[in-house]
């Protein structure tokens, strides 16, 4: 399943970025502290939106394939990471949270994948591995 550029992810991260920084704008801390947590917040949203929407970073994901029992994902600079999927995978007909345990690594890797990053009925493919996988662990 390649991934494509979300417009919707793009739009929720705006969203989300845009309600916290004025809930940072109108605390009661100091100017020079609501300017730190301001400038953090748009270098997240800058993150996010280069990492996960435009695809630009290496690490960003470019394909997601599952195999027997076990998921693998391209990233954009070529390089290969596979694992199971995590207990804490979830998924709806609105978006999927997708983790993965890489074996060599404590954590788990975890993208969000929304209907309009994927070609049409990949997503219901992506729901249907997930529900397969999530009742055989």
């Amino acid at each position: 399943m390649t991934i494509k550029p979300s417009p919707r992810l793009a739009l929720l991260l705006l969203l989300f970025h845009a309600i916290v920084a004025t809930v940072v704008s109108m605390t009661a801390m100091p100017v020079a502290a609501r300017l730190a947590m301001l400038a953090l917040i748009l270098l997240s949203l800058v993150y996010y939106l280069a990492r996960d929407v435009l695809l630009l970073f290496p690490d960003s994901w470019r394909e997601v394939a599952f195999d027997q029992g076990g998921v693998s994902v391209v990233t954009k600079d070529g390089s290969s990471l596979s694992g199971q999927a995590a207990s804490s995978t979830m998924f709806s007909p609105l978006f999927a949270v997708l983790r993965i345990r890489v074996e060599g690594h404590r954590l788990p890797v975890s993208r969000t994948i929304f209907p309009d990053a994927l070609d049409a009925g990949a997503f219901r493919e992506l729901s249907v591995h997930l529900r397969f996988s999530r009742k055989l662990s």
